[in-house]
């Protein structure tokens, strides 16, 4: 038996390894471990007041500081039974669309792009005035800037908080952004194009898992109130643990959802292609079969947040001046909120139950890196089954992992480790 160890995996977020055993050359196993180390985030919660737990889950990732918060938020505004009005619920959206436009500019044109030429980081790519990396980057700004305007920073948002937001940006500032989203609306699907067009992968099989993502029925979107799966099951937000059998194991700092529908698979590839299914897709051509097709699904997601970040700033620039930010009164009470977005890596879900003085007496969060732990290692094991040369195996094990766009830092939420 031969083992090949990957470690660290590169241009992920996070620490990670693949252990690859080969019996007379040929894989015979797979292993995908998250193996940084275990936040305890839902361990430091218990007894803290509700109306400081968005502060603190916004610190599992600095990359998705804004869909943590909004998650938490949404979970604990329904344990309460508080209802945003429209103006903070649109300026949380934008924040929102902020966060998954630089993250998906992040992943595509810093961590994937530099595979294409061969490369070993962007930076090489930038130093030869690559024209993708170059807008890449400048992509990546413009998210940052929509986070830095509708959340009061890049990271960490400040402005958005227990039952609204604190601060409406003026007129002055929101007209640029939707000329700069006007912009990049136009400049997008030729840039967007030109991606797909420069894209080298190695052969793959067809992608592992059963598709899991949240939505709405009446359209496009990245938060909902049920669960949508290929298989056609669609079971409600509240029931996320009964379907994932979220479970500990030894080797890795992140739980394996071990539920009997899966393995699952979560992310941009998912929601499209569950949303298509039910008569809101964006219709997206994904032709390439295997998971790589996260990447075409990715872009296409840049297209249709451009366009529903102008959507919502028109709707900000027509909403009365006086129009509410929140709610004031914030009267704690017993109760259990679930939320579930959809973070640029996939499905999130955040849970508390609160008691009669609002201080939490149980949290949960499911990450997506999490979830998408089981099919990662089946998927390389699919892919590589053919591959005689190891040379190369380790490569095309890396190249895969990113595909999914992982988060190792948001997935590492054991509890207790045995």
């Amino acid at each position: 038996m031969t083992k090949l160890i990957i470690e660290p995996l590169t241009r992920v977020e996070g620490h990670g390894r693949v252990e690859l055993r080969l019996s007379q050359g040929r894989l015979q196993t797979v292993r995908v471990d998250l193996n940084e180390s275990p936040r305890l985030f839902e361990a430091m919660l218990l007894g803290r007041d509700w109306r400081e737990v968005p502060e603190l889950v916004c610190r599992i990732c600095g990359i998705c500081s804004a869909v943590h918060k909004l998650t938490a938020l949404a979970a604990l505004e329904q344990a309460v039974g508080i209802t945003v009005p429209p103006v903070a619920a649109a300026v949380r959206e934008l924040l929102l669309l902020g966060g998954h436009i630089q993250s998906h500019a992040l992943h595509l044109f810093c961590l994937v792009l530099p595979d294409f030429y061969s490369a070993s980081s962007v930076l090489d790519l930038v130093r030869e005035r690559n024209p993708l990396a170059l807008a890449g980057l400048e992509l990546k700004g413009l998210g940052n800037s929509l986070q830095e305007l509708f959340g009061g920073r890049v990271v960490h948002p400040v402005n958005v908080v227990p039952g609204g937001i604190v601060h409406r940006p003026p007129r002055e500032q929101l007209q640029p952004v939707f000329e700069a989203l006007c912009a990049w609306s136009e400049r997008w699907e030729q840039l967007g194009d030109n991606f797909i067009a420069s894209a080298s992968y190695p052969a793959s099989q067809p992608v592992v898992g059963n598709f899991l993502a949240t939505g709405d029925c009446t359209g496009f979107s990245l938060s909902g109130e049920q669960l949508w799966l290929a298989s056609g099951e669609v079971i409600p937000v509240s029931q996320y643990r009964r379907l994932l059998g979220e479970k500990a194991v030894a080797g890795t700092h992140a739980k394996h959802s071990a539920g009997s529908g899966g393995p699952f698979l979560v992310g941009a590839l998912a929601r499209l292609a569950l949303a298509e299914a039910r008569g809101t897709g964006l219709g997206a051509p994904l032709e390439h079969a295997g998971i790589y097709a996260n990447n075409a699904a990715q872009v296409c997601e840049i297209g249709w947040a451009l366009s529903r970040a102008r959507q919502l700033i028109e709707n900000l620039l027509a909403a009365e001046p006086d129009a509410p930010l929140g709610t004031l009164e914030l009267l704690p009470r017993a109760g259990t909120g679930t939320a579930a977005f959809e973070a640029p890596r996939g499905l999130l879900v955040h849970q508390y139950v609160l008691d009669d003085k609002g201080c939490v007496v149980d949290a949960d969060v499911v990450t997506p890196t999490a979830i998408n732990q089981l099919v990662m290692a089946e998927q390389i094991r699919l892919d590589l089954a053919a591959v005689e040369d190891q040379e190369v195996m380790p490569g095309i094990a890396e190249q895969i992992v990113r595909a999914y766009d992982p988060c190792i830092s948001c997935a590492v939420h054991v509890l207790e480790v045995r």
